[in-house]
């Protein structure tokens, strides 16, 4: 028979684990699944951008922080998509998350790395939460119809190779 702390144990890790399962936090953010909606404000300006206004262009949005080294890293390659593919119709969104920054943080660092793309601030982090964002950088794109079809904590070559299925040659 099973010591009485060992079934004690099984029992919460099983509750837990039905928790998070059960848990709304990452529904309908899956790839195949409707991106969920959300509005939130550009850092700059204060404009507010809804996802659902998007529609019918590609979105790539992208959840970062200005103290992350991966999202530091993938810089460069997020410019480089934007001015190849921004003209054809991609709208790429960075959701800064609210852990450990100020979104006056996020403006010096908009601004010092030349971020040509609108950098959103997520001063709750309840977008993060609504899409399961449980690491960064996380990277969603949703195709015209507002249907997730790529999910990463990075940038590869299957997510050029979407754009281009999205949006016009040439």
């Amino acid at each position: 028979m099973a010591h009485p702390s060992r079934i004690l144990g099984r029992w919460l890790l099983a509750a837990a684990l039905g928790l998070v399962l059960a848990s709304p936090a990452g529904a309908g953010t899956q790839v195949g699944q409707p991106a969920e909606g959300f509005t939130l404000t550009s850092v700059e300006g204060g404009q507010s951008v809804r996802l659902a206004d998007l529609k019918g262009k590609p979105t790539l949005v992208v959840f970062w922080a200005t103290w992350c080294p991966p999202c530091r890293k993938e810089i460069p390659d997020l410019k480089a998509l934007h001015r190849e593919f921004g003209p054809k119709g991609l709208n790429l969104l960075a959701v800064a998350v609210a852990f450990r920054e100020s979104k006056e943080d996020v403006v010096r660092f908009k601004k010092d790395y030349e971020l040509p793309y609108p950098v959103l601030w997520d001063e709750e982090n309840r977008v993060s939460e609504v899409y399961g964002v449980a690491g960064i950088p996380t990277v969603i794109l949703v195709d015209p119809e507002g249907v997730i079809r790529y999910r990463q904590h990075y940038l590869d070559e299957s997510l050029r190779t979407l754009l281009q299925t999205y949006l016009p040659k040439g």
